[in-house]
Parts: C-alpha cells; structure tokens; sequence
C-alpha cells in the first residue's frame, strides 16, 4: 500500500488544526465524483482554504484525512492527531476515509478495495479498535447516503469489516513466508495456508516442491 502525502494548507475551511479527540471510529466515505482522482480530491480540499461558498451562499467545511485513489494510491491530507471536517458530530473522534470511484454505483476498483482493507487493518490495530463495530459510514451519522455502494449494499459492507477483522487476526510472519513461495511459484492457494485450511495432501504436495525447487538451487 502506497501512501502519499498531500497535506491541506492550514485555514479555517478544510484544515483548522484543532486537536483531535480519543478515535472512536473510522468513518468510510465515497467520493461522490465519479472518475476523479485522490490527487484531484486533495487539491479540491486544499483550494476551499479561500472560503468557498455552496449555492446558499454559506461557506463550504470540508476535508477528510485519508483519501483512496482508484489505483490504489492512498493520499494523506491531513495527520490523524487534527480533526477533519467529514462527519458532522463525530469529526472529533473519527478518522475520515474518502474513496474514490470509477463510475456512479460508487463501487471500488480492486486495487482501491485492496488498499482501503489495509488501510482499515492498519489503523485499527493502532488505536486498538475492534473492526465490525468501529468501522461506520457516513450514513451512519448522519443520514447522508455516503458511501453509496455501501449504503445500497449493506451485505458488502459487512463483508469488508469482516475482511478487515480476519486479516488483524493474520500471523505477520507466516503471510510473508506464504507471499514468498508464491512468488517462487512453490504454491498458488496463498489463502488455504494463511487461514490454515491446508489437508495432509496440501502438505505433502508442499514438501515435495519445496523440496524440488531446493535441489535446483
């Protein structure tokens, strides 16, 4: 996961610099553009540090601190210590996740899904939170249908926390000596050995390459 970072300006708008609360919760958004990049979301936070105004003339707050482009890139705008305008009553407490899209179902691309369960995984062993419970929409505040394709589509909502809380429970080491043997082409189910679903056939099938590729060396 390649996070980059984009800081927002300091101003009153987008980046006040007020400190934030305990987290709570991690907030998960969609980008409500369809096609735009995280790099364009960052630029459009950054610019409302002049004091835009919406179409009832009231000035626009608005920021976010992660942002999750549609190639997987994640953009950091603002550290997790300061508080982000993107959830109303629980910006003091949460961490906003912004992500992007390629067209109006709101639907991640595999790389933006990829990254977000990273990023979620990450952050959740950091402050300590337990995933299915601590992982909320907009929605959920506020009413707004935020992020849409998992607002519509609360199965896959509660397959990605899911995923997010199987994956902190993954034994570091072990993913990593899987990775390698897949990348050596010694097995191509990484899945079955990291969640220890693996028969005694597995076994010895992974024996006998290990042992095949050993000899070539």
């Amino acid at each position: 996961m390649q996070i980059k970072e984009m800081f927002i300006t300091p101003n009153p708008y987008s980046r006040p610099q007020k400190k934030i609360g305990q987290i709570k919760n991690i907030v998960i958004h969609w980008i409500g553009n369809a096609g735009t990049t995280a790099e364009n979301n960052a630029k459009y936070f950054d610019g409302l540090k002049v004091g835009k105004k919406n179409s009832t003339g009231d000035y626009i707050y608005a920021s976010s601190h992660y942002i999750i482009g549609n190639d997987g890139v994640v953009v950091r705008c603002l550290p997790e210590s300061e508080v982000a305008y993107h959830a109303s009553k629980a910006n003091s407490y949460s961490i906003g996740m912004e992500i992007c899209h390629p067209d109006w179902s709101g639907k991640p691309t595999e790389k933006a899904y990829d990254s977000l369960v990273n990023l979620l995984v990450e952050l959740c062993r950091r402050y300590k939170l337990e995933p299915t419970q601590a992982i909320i929409r907009h929605y959920d505040v506020t009413g707004k249908v935020c992020p849409k394709y998992y607002v519509e589509d609360v199965g896959a909502f509660k397959r990605l926390k899911e995923e997010v809380k199987g994956k902190m429970g993954e034994d570091k080491e072990l993913v990593k000596a899987v990775k390698v043997l897949q990348e050596k082409g010694i097995i191509s189910s990484p899945e079955v050995w990291i969640k220890g679903n693996y028969t005694k056939d597995n076994v010895r099938s992974l024996v006998i390459k290990v042992s095949s590729y050993v000899d070539k060396i």
